[in-house]
């Protein structure tokens, strides 16, 4: 996100004050779904900036739910395109075995990842 000009922040206490210290919002990008459309509408100024890939409540907020459309199959051969192409990178964190599968879960949950945990069979 960085390469395109986005800066991330992280949710918790004291948020949306940090936010407001990045200076002006163009856009908003919820990828958590922590009930905090509200606030982001409100920093970005109009509901069309904001774009949520995990609260289903988004509609009623007026923000766009982006979620999964299509084939899957089509979607992951797509992705595998892109990634060979150089044009597409996801970051890996952490890698468990399938026995570690609770502890990938809970450690999801925690929160604050800089790339996916991947379970790896």
């Amino acid at each position: 996100m960085r390469s395109l000009g986005a800066t991330a922040t992280t949710y918790g206490e004291g948020w949306t004050e940090r936010v407001r210290q990045l200076g002006r919002i163009d856009a908003a990008l919820d990828l958590a779904g922590s009930g905090v459309l509200r606030e982001l509408v409100e920093l970005t100024g109009d509901p069309r900036k904001v774009i949520t890939i995990a609260d289903l409540g988004a509609p009623e907020s007026g923000v766009r739910f982006s979620g999964v459309a299509g084939s899957v199959p089509e979607a992951l051969t797509e992705a595998v395109g892109l990634i060979a192409r150089g044009k597409l990178r996801i970051p890996v964190e952490k890698t468990y075995t399938l026995a570690e599968a609770a502890a990938a879960h809970t450690d999801s949950h925690a929160g604050h990842t800089r790339g996916r945990r991947v379970i790896v069979v």
